[in-house]
């Protein structure tokens, strides 16, 4: 005769059921598949009109989380575990490590319709690649450079070394970032940013500049809050936020100064282990598709890859975003730095920080 279940033994198959239904549920929102993203935050990938879109044109779920730096996305790349993260969105300064380590996989570039319509320049990057295969598309360029109050300062900066300028003590302002800051003050010290070669000097430079700096801003929004209240007058920043504040009527310019400035390259990644690989690739191939590119672009976003993109937009709104031939042509782009010189290098900043 068979026995009456009890009511623990009911409770128990009760959970049991349940975890499995978790586990068939995994990477699953109301039965669609669920991309999920690591990127910077506000910065298109997000943006609700284009995850509408592409949510309803694959039905899938955009979960996206957000790193505080490209050694953040490192550590969530190295820490996670298979299928927490499909897409993520790395630059120069990390490509090399994440793609020894074997965290990205290799990208078939066939199967993206808008690879070929993307400049040659950005294409052969030697980061995006090892062994001659792709683990990274290009998707987007800019600047960091001068920003400046056009309220309060009348004429183009020329230099990189407005922003160690005495002129504007107090309302100057530094991103909070070794690499943009040793950089920088190599370009003013007449040295190879990639590569500087006295490092006292930098120190030294970065030093003085520390007692003339309103602040070190972390986020963009930081930023914002401290020029719009007019408490900057130059500062260092993106030329993506610059030209979106222009279009919201700030009272702001930028400018690639004639010295030179730092340049960067945003590229999309496909996580190794990833259980979405077909939406991924329909993800990135959106990404750098033209219309795309030209809509963010011509609406205060980073510079296109994407040829036809660039071409759409008016070159004298490009020449004021920095995205035009003749910035591009004066920027130092970043590079890969072994681990040994993130460290020299964080040190040093840390160090100047903490000076008086």
């Amino acid at each position: 005769m068979r026995r009456k279940p009890t009511a623990s033994y009911i409770v128990a198959v009760a959970m049991l059921l349940f975890a499995v239904l978790l586990a068939g549920c995994a990477g699953s929102a109301d039965g669609k598949p669920v991309l999920h993203i690591v990127n910077w935050e506000d910065y298109g990938s997000d943006a609700p009109a284009f995850v509408a879109a592409f949510e309803e044109e694959y039905g899938c779920k955009i979960v996206n989380q957000y790193m505080q730096s490209e050694e953040d996305l490192l550590t969530k790349l190295r820490t996670s575990k298979p299928g927490e993260i499909d897409l993520c969105l790395p630059n120069c300064t990390i490509l090399t490590a994440a793609i020894e380590d074997g965290l990205l996989a290799e990208i078939d570039t066939g199967r993206l319709k808008n690879f070929d319509s993307l400049f040659d320049r950005f294409k052969t990057q030697k980061e995006v690649m090892l062994n001659g295969k792709y683990y990274a598309v290009p998707w987007v360029w800019g600047a960091t450079a001068v920003a400046y109050n056009t309220d309060l300062v009348t004429m183009p900066p020329s230099s990189m070394s407005v922003l160690f300028d005495e002129a504007y003590a107090g309302k100057i302002s530094f991103r909070d970032d070794y690499n943009d800051a040793i950089m920088a003050a190599a370009i003013v010290t007449g040295q190879d940013p990639n590569s500087p070669s006295d490092m006292e000097a930098i120190k030294e430079a970065l030093i003085a500049q520390k007692k003339l700096n309103r602040n070190y801003w972390e986020t963009g929004d930081e930023f914002t809050k401290l020029f719009t209240g007019g408490q900057l007058s130059v500062a260092m920043m993106w030329s993506g936020q610059a030209a979106s504040m222009k279009l919201e009527g700030e009272p702001i310019a930028f400018v690639v100064p004639d010295d030179g400035a730092i340049g960067w390259v945003d590229n999309w990644g496909i996580v190794a282990g990833t259980k979405n690989e077909d939406l991924s690739y329909a993800f990135i191939d959106w990404m750098i598709s033209k219309d795309f590119q030209y809509d963010w672009a011509s609406s205060g976003g980073p510079a296109p890859v994407n040829r036809e993109a660039a071409d759409a937009v008016d070159p004298e709104y490009a020449a004021a975003a920095a995205m035009d031939e003749a910035s591009l042509n004066k920027l130092y782009f970043m590079e890969y730095r072994s681990d040994e010189v993130k460290r020299e290098w964080n040190e040093l900043w840390t160090e100047v920080k903490a000076a008086n």
